[in-house]
């Protein structure tokens, strides 16, 4: 049996994905006429901004290492990044309508433009991140060892904010199963400082319901 080859893309994308489906839900659950309604836009605003920083983090530290092997790949996604971060400003703008606009009916409209070009904006990222794992995983697995990808993901992270890390890092753990997790945190415990594994775990502990943090913390202590 081939072993699996490390998935670069994994826990990020799944985290992404979390973000999407947890704000779609939220948005049009959304009375946009109402006070609360600043809660779920400014999760989408949000939202939006991890997306613009991992595009942008992917331009700088994973596209470059293939273009020498396939440009016209990575062509393709630079244009893939191209249309998402129109698609981005686009709710931005609307984003910016519906904070500057009083009147109800006028909001409610607003709102209902950002849930149409949400979707749109999800289902483009839903596309772009399985081409990802499909096409562009491939092309690393090809010409870089698992230690090399791991290296290129160490950039990204070091590139990272703390508070926004953290932040992503609490959508990736609601949004992993419970292997992903141990493996996770396995990794931290065994290689990173002590305060670190903490940071996690306790994330770990305020995002997984108590049957799975329970499984996780057996797996943990048997290790």
């Amino acid at each position: 049996m081939q072993n699996q080859r490390y998935n670069v893309f994994n826990q990020i994308h799944k985290g992404l994905r979390g973000m999407l489906y947890d704000t779609a839900l939220r948005l049009q659950k959304t009375d946009f006429s109402q006070p609360e309604a600043g809660e779920a836009v400014e999760q989408l605003n949000q939202v939006l901004l991890f997306f613009d920083d991992h595009a942008e983090h992917e331009d700088r530290f994973i596209l470059p290492h293939i273009r020498k092997h396939d440009a016209p790949l990575i062509d393709e996604l630079e244009k893939d990044h191209e249309i998402d971060h129109q698609l981005t400003q686009t709710l931005f703008d609307f984003i910016q309508e519906w904070k500057t606009t009083s009147a109800d009916a006028q909001r409610v409209a607003i709102g209902q433009r950002i849930c149409f070009a949400f979707n749109e904006f999800i289902a483009f990222n839903l596309y772009h991140m399985n081409k990802e794992e499909n096409v562009l995983l491939h092309q690393l697995w090809k010409q870089y060892t698992d230690d090399e990808i791991r290296q290129m993901e160490g950039e990204i992270i070091h590139a990272i904010p703390p508070q926004t890390l953290i932040a992503e890092s609490r959508w990736m753990m609601r949004s992993i199963n419970d292997k992903e997790v141990i493996e996770w945190l396995s990794g931290l415990k065994q290689g990173a400082p002590v305060t670190v594994f903490d940071t996690f775990f306790q994330l770990a502990k305020e995002e997984l319901s108590s049957d799975r943090l329970t499984r996780v913390n057996a797996t943990l202590e048997l290790a």
